[in-house]
């Protein structure tokens, strides 16, 4: 008898051993932890990373966007009712403002008037300036001072902010876009496409931050082959790489508390977190499971859908905002492709300034900071085995500078 509970217990322990390395294979294939010669923890880098730096494949994209666009309007019925609907998704969850109404009409009419761009003759006008060539040899130069790879550098409190010298890049590339170009519409395209790039380039780290964040959170240490101070360390890094350039005193608490920097933040996170889902429990048919800190799967109107328990639906909402709709697969990256589509078309608009920094403002509130949170939802469907669910949730980013395999 004896025998027989230690073979059992050999056996549940290899299988335990083996649901851990099944659980890590994705933490595997996406990261590796580069220590020096002693042993010590040095950082954290992504595995994939396109180390030559091109704007070609974003160019590549929104044209393609525009001009597949264009088509799915001719079926002008359908077009028309899920343009409708469209319209009604931005317009739920907010007390009537006749500001925001008319920056909605707005969006719609943005969308509406993408068949008159000349898609190809504006890149090629944007092109033929040298603009977009100037601003891709600047941008690469400061990339080449960097290493993109890198998403937590645990032993240095100011890594990242030291680094934090590309916005530099971006704000030339504007003012010299404004010189260069004499027509509106033109130095508008111009100025999304800069804006878009150097985003895209620089949220793949956080990204893979968000997806790392899911690791720490629900393996041990030892799991992960990291000691416990080397995860708080690394926990400093990643929220010391999102200070602002422009917040030394920030950059100042960190570098003064960096043992604990990271872990006080987190868990900061991990609360308000915890408070939203209790206060909202109700707001669902049911709840059905916690994915982790940051998302949970629950039935609302009937739909089995997963909210983002960080970030809200949009600027004017205290609703949770939706990362996936099991019912309808593909509706958050369609709905997603209107807004980015929205917000270009708004260039090519007579309308004042301070009526296009509005309505950017409440578009990008939709999915901006939304997207890069997903990065611990994909976490959490590589670590349970869904890789086809972790490709569908990347996807949702729309990034040709994520590289996902």
């Amino acid at each position: 008898m004896t025998r027989t509970w230690t073979v059992l217990a050999v056996m549940l322990f290899s299988l335990a051993s083996f649901a851990n390395e099944s659980a890590l294979e994705g933490l595997n294939k996406r990261f590796v932890f580069k220590r020096a010669a002693d042993g010590r923890l040095e950082s954290v880098k992504m595995k994939f990373v396109n180390k030559n730096f091109s704007i070609a494949p974003y160019i590549a994209q929104v044209k393609e966007d525009i001009k597949t666009e264009i088509l799915r309007m001719s079926n002008k019925s359908f077009y028309q009712y899920e343009l409708d609907e469209f319209v009604e998704e931005l317009e739920s969850d907010q007390v009537y403002d006749k500001e925001i109404s008319r920056n909605i009409g707005v969006v719609r009419a943005a969308i509406e008037n993408l068949p008159n761009i000349k898609v190809d003759e504006s890149f090629s006008q944007v092109a033929s300036e040298g603009v977009l060539q100037k601003f891709e040899l600047d941008l690469k130069n400061a990339f080449a001072m960097l290493d993109l790879s890198i998403i937590a550098y645990p032993n240095d409190s100011r890594f990242f902010y030291r680094k934090n010298v590309t916005y530099q890049v971006v704000k030339q590339a504007l003012d010299f876009a404004r010189r260069r170009l004499d027509s509106v519409p033109l130095i508008n395209l111009a100025s999304f496409i800069i804006v878009q790039v150097h985003d895209m380039v620089l949220e793949q780290r956080t990204f893979h931050q968000n997806m790392l964040l899911h690791y720490l959170q629900n393996f041990k240490a030892q799991e992960l082959g990291l000691k416990k101070e080397e995860v708080d360390l690394v926990l400093s890094s990643i929220y010391e790489s999102r200070i602002s350039a422009l917040s030394l005193g920030e950059s100042n608490k960190a570098a003064n508390n960096w043992d604990r920097y990271g872990v006080n933040n987190f868990f900061t996170l991990v609360r308000s977190c915890n408070t939203k889902i209790r206060r909202t429990t109700q707001a669902y048919d049911s709840v059905n499971e916690r994915y982790n800190f940051a998302f949970v799967e629950v039935v609302e109107n009937g739909e089995r859908v997963v909210k983002n328990l960080i970030d809200g639906k949009h600027m004017f909402s205290g609703r949770a905002a939706t990362a996936y709709n099991y019912s309808r697969p593909n509706k958050v990256k369609r709905f997603r492709a209107l807004l980015n589509l929205g917000e270009l078309g708004l260039g090519f608009l007579p309308i004042p300034g301070w009526i296009k920094g509005n309505v950017e403002n409440f578009l990008e509130s939709f999915y901006v900071r939304q997207r890069l949170s997903e990065g611990s939802l994909v976490g959490y469907f590589e670590s349970t085995g869904k890789d086809e669910m972790a490709k569908a949730i990347a996807s949702q980013m729309s990034n040709p500078y994520l590289i996902f395999n």
